[in-house]
């Protein structure tokens, strides 16, 4: 089994650690009273900054190669990564503003089923008992540890969320399907997605104001201009840790399957679990803790599985 840096499991693991990251960095700034949209504009923006730096260099000629050798297949990935960052990003922020933390905390954790339905359909991944057994913890698992065991109340708002799980599912599962046979670089792909979503959440954004004399949910849509200087530290951090989140994400679908993927960054409730209780002084019941440990132990079994390879 791979242990180096090269691994599934490192790779899926720093995938989930930034992730965890850029939510309590995000929290921070919600908390401060922050709007949804502009600090997802900004924190995309940063992160293509961080990508434009550090990431474009490295991949530019094989960019250009694949855009000017490879056309039809470039734009199948950009338009993978505009379903799954422009698309699914956009019906996610329309879902947390027209419902509930609680069911919006629960609902993303179901691109979990979609994404291994979606690998089954497109990419004849393995859909195997052993697979459906630890999703069904890991989901009981993200119930108990997200909801504190409390009845979800179905909103409006959740229809949109599931149009994210089901755009950031299709998105993932058509990258691995290029990613897989091709001799194409991770990064060169990561180096698409801000491209690919800013179009996408542009449009958004303009949709937004058309709508924001007649709906609260779209007001002060730039508002980022005017976030006291307090918060831009979080806003930068958040940025770098969505860029990070993207390099490893793509690394991971290189390596192993979309199905581990998904179901290894279960951990990532987890992780944000623990970092809210150190920095941000949230506290656990022991229902939480259930879940936690339901969510901990399935990623041991996958972790000892062939689901990263099958």
């Amino acid at each position: 089994m791979k242990t180096s840096l090269s691994s599934p499991a490192y790779n899926v693991l720093m995938f989930s650690i930034f992730w965890a990251l850029q939510i309590i960095f995000a929290k921070f700034v919600f908390n401060a009273g922050a709007d949804v949209l502009p600090f997802q504009l900004l924190s995309t923006f940063i992160a293509f900054l961080i990508l434009l730096v550090f990431i474009y260099p490295k991949v530019k000629s094989q960019l250009f190669h694949l855009y000017k050798d490879q056309n039809s297949l470039f734009w199948k990935l950009f338009a993978a990564n505009g379903i799954q960052a422009g698309f699914g990003t956009c019906f996610a922020l329309v879902g947390i503003a027209l419902t509930n933390a609680i069911n919006a905390g629960f609902l993303v954790k179901l691109t979990t089923v979609s994404t291994i339905l979606f690998a089954w359909i497109l990419l004849k991944e393995r859909l195997s008992v052993l697979k459906v057994v630890i999703v069904f913890m890991m989901l009981l698992g993200a119930y108990l540890l997200t909801t504190k065991a409390q009845v979800l109340i179905p909103t409006t708002g959740d229809l949109f969320i599931l149009g994210a799980c089901v755009c950031w599912s299709l998105g993932t599962v058509l990258v691995r399907m290029v990613l897989k046979d091709r001799p194409i670089e991770a990064d060169v792909v990561t180096m698409q997605k801000p491209l690919a979503s800013f179009p996408v959440i542009l449009s958004f954004v303009g949709v937004s104001l058309i709508f924001s004399s007649s709906s609260s949910v779209f007001n002060h849509v730039f508002d980022c201009c005017q976030l006291p200087s307090a918060e831009l530290i979080y806003i930068l951090l958040s940025g770098f840790c969505v860029a990070m989140a993207w390099i490893f994400l793509y690394r991971t679908l290189k390596i192993s399957t979309a199905s581990y993927l998904t179901m290894m960054s279960m951990l990532t409730p987890v992780i944000v679990s623990l970092l809210a209780l150190v920095f941000l002084g949230e506290t656990l019941i022991w229902i939480q803790v259930v879940g936690a440990a339901m969510i901990i132990l399935s990623g041991i079994l996958v972790y000892f599985s062939d689901i990263a390879y099958a």
